[in-house]
């Protein structure tokens, strides 16, 4: 098999090994200053060599009841089962490489997958059904239609039910049952959460209680007034008091200190206000994504890969953060109308996406099932520090889909 997936990759790669001299004498330079034929192509061998991964990835997990979490030093996958949070980015992953490439065979992995994460819609104990459930069965209802919609909306339908269930009207805030500290009487709420509404946004369009969207935009803009610093930076926990809906802590769970913000914590809050805005096109939401993003990039590396912490004097690199901020750019970038704030968004993603598709981030051995090294998943388990994570070949995915589809539009327009 490692033959002929070999030659596939040769095959793949032909355009970009054969360039002639012609064409790189007509390279297109784009307004912000970069050569966007040379991105593009850069993209497409990206591409390429993503997929084949994926085809690896699938020969080595062989078990669609196992799903990646983070990888070793070795490049090979912890493996783990549907309760995990993680579960739903590798069907995910899956899916994205569906749409990328439209070759079958992925599709019929990421149903596979997908389909196994179906006993999950009950886990009344988890605050990450989102993850879980839009990655996998709301992808598949926008990207095929070899699929029983029906069904994959019926479960998407009752995921969501179980979600709502964790609103919490005292505090206008759905809860989080993860904390490491104790505090009396405490319902704590993590940044991550932002990144679950669309599940209940989705739901309440499509067949779904109405007020759970309310609960979303209630729960979003409840979250940047408590959790988000004046000068734009954010706190990954809050506590509150179950019975009076009265913060107790401000802190983190994830990050160097109370004080400092979490990179992974910070992208998922921008990220989620653009989907928030997707969703009601309310400018608040959108006007916070870019004042969250603001500071995101105040704090990036040259290269455009964020360090764990934005604010800790521990710089150790977090691709996770930066694939999924990329991926939030890509699409917050397509709101924004006045020209200079856009293209300052568009170049941002340009310079990150440039990153992770080059060493020593992109992992060039097809052989090895992830695609981006250097992610941290979490920072006090030394075994989860500088290695692949499922959620960031996830993001990468998409932001390389929603990369060609902005080109595709442009081309048209």
């Amino acid at each position: 098999m490692h033959q002929l997936l070999t030659k596939k990759i040769k095959i793949l790669l032909l355009p970009f090994i054969i360039l002639s001299s012609a064409a790189l004498s007509n390279t297109i330079y784009a307004d912000d200053g970069i050569q966007e034929q040379t991105f593009d192509q850069k993209v497409d061998k990206a591409i390429a060599l993503s997929l084949a991964h994926l085809e690896s990835s699938v020969a080595l997990i062989k078990d669609p009841t196992l799903f990646p979490t983070y990888a070793n030093k070795e490049l090979a996958w912890n493996l783990n089962t549907s309760h995990k949070w993680t579960a739903g980015f590798y069907p995910g992953s899956l899916w994205q490489a569906y749409k990328l490439s439209g070759d079958q065979r992925y599709q019929t992995w990421a149903k596979q997958w997908t389909e196994t994460l179906a006993d999950q819609v009950n886990d009344d104990g988890s605050h990450d059904l989102g993850f879980k459930f839009m990655c996998t069965f709301g992808n598949a209802l926008v990207f095929s239609d070899d699929i029983d919609k029906e069904s994959y909306k019926q479960t998407i339908l009752a995921a969501a039910a179980t979600l709502a269930k964790r609103y919490q009207p005292k505090i206008g805030l759905i809860s989080s049952d993860w904390d490491d500290k104790h505090f009396e009487n405490s319902t704590p709420v993590v940044s991550d959460i932002m990144m679950n509404l669309e599940l209940l946004l989705w739901a309440a369009e499509n067949g779904g209680d109405k007020k759970w969207a309310e609960y979303a935009k209630i729960h979003a803009l409840k979250t940047y007034k408590d959790f988000v610093r004046e000068n734009g930076s954010s706190y990954h926990i809050v506590r509150y008091n179950k019975d009076s809906g009265a913060i107790i802590n401000k802190g983190t769970l994830q990050g160097d200190g109370d004080e400092t913000t979490w990179s992974r914590g910070h992208a998922w809050m921008v990220y989620g206000m653009v989907v928030m805005y997707r969703y009601t096109q309310d400018p608040t939401y959108l006007n916070y994504a870019k004042t969250l993003s603001n500071y995101f990039m105040s704090r990036l590396a040259a290269d455009g890969i964020s360090m764990w912490d934005l604010d800790s004097n521990i710089l150790q690199p977090d691709t996770s953060a930066s694939a999924i901020f990329a991926s939030a750019l890509i699409e917050m970038s397509g709101y924004i109308k006045e020209t200079g704030q856009r293209k300052k968004f568009t170049k941002q993603y340009h310079v990150i996406l440039s990153a992770l598709m080059s060493k020593p981030y992109f992992i060039e051995d097809t052989s090895k099932a992830p695609i981006i090294d250097r992610s941290v998943h979490y920072y006090t388990k030394p075994s989860a520090i500088d290695v692949p994570a499922s959620f960031t070949d996830y993001y990468f995915l998409e932001a390389l889909n929603r990369y060609k589809q902005r080109q595709r539009q442009e081309h048209i327009n």
